[in-house]
């Protein structure tokens, strides 16, 4: 008796209940609960419910599960382990051709062509970083970016500056990955890895 939602019950099968808030609807709860409340002779009895920590902890990993379903359709970017890694003069010597605008930020090279016409600090402020480290202007120097911006940036990349900072690259990715029940990376809100406290040492050729 007291089966209610199946899946409720094979979850949780020395419960009693189906709904665990009073709200919800759930006859057969409140029927064995009364069934146990007779006196001298009840027709229910020593009624048993689950820990309500384990059953909050079931409801967020099934929760979990549909956030990372819908996190794998969105584009995140390519991931850092599958982007070239380029010297500093290639990064110069590309960073304009064939219509492209490459732009170096804490190690990791996007390119913001697509995004100059767009860009809510005019034309003129992206250009002036093509071809340049703008990590420091990127993380506070000129504007401090949004989260949204960091997002978007990440859309755009195209490489891993070599020279010291693919190391620092790896290195901020290592410590920030965690990965969600698709395998796909979790990229939490102010954790992107261009997000960035200390200003990234650029490896320039001598």
């Amino acid at each position: 008796m007291g089966e209610g939602y199946h899946n409720f019950h094979h979850e949780f099968p020395s419960d009693y209940r189906n709904a665990i808030v009073w709200y919800q609807y759930d006859p057969t709860k409140w029927l064995i609960w009364a069934f146990s409340k007779i006196p001298l002779f009840p027709l229910a009895y020593d009624l048993k419910t689950f820990r309500s920590n384990e059953i909050e902890k079931g409801r967020l990993q099934q929760q979990q599960k549909a956030l990372d379903k819908k996190r794998s359709g969105l584009d995140w970017g390519a991931p850092l382990a599958q982007l070239p890694v380029i010297p500093w003069d290639d990064f110069q010597t590309q960073s304009s051709a064939n219509g492209a605008a490459l732009v170096a930020i804490a190690g990791v090279i996007h390119d913001v062509s697509p995004f100059i016409a767009d860009h809510p600090g005019g034309k003129a402020l992206i250009k002036s970083a093509i071809g340049k480290d703008a990590t420091a202007i990127f993380n506070g120097g000129v504007y401090e970016h949004s989260n949204a911006a960091h997002n978007l940036l990440s859309t755009m990349r195209v490489a891993i500056l070599r020279g010291g900072q693919e190391v620092e690259v790896w290195k901020r990715t290592t410590e920030r990955a965690v990965k969600d029940s698709e395998t796909f990376g979790i990229v939490r809100a102010s954790d992107q890895v261009t997000r960035i406290t200390e200003p990234v040492a650029v490896a320039v050729a001598a």
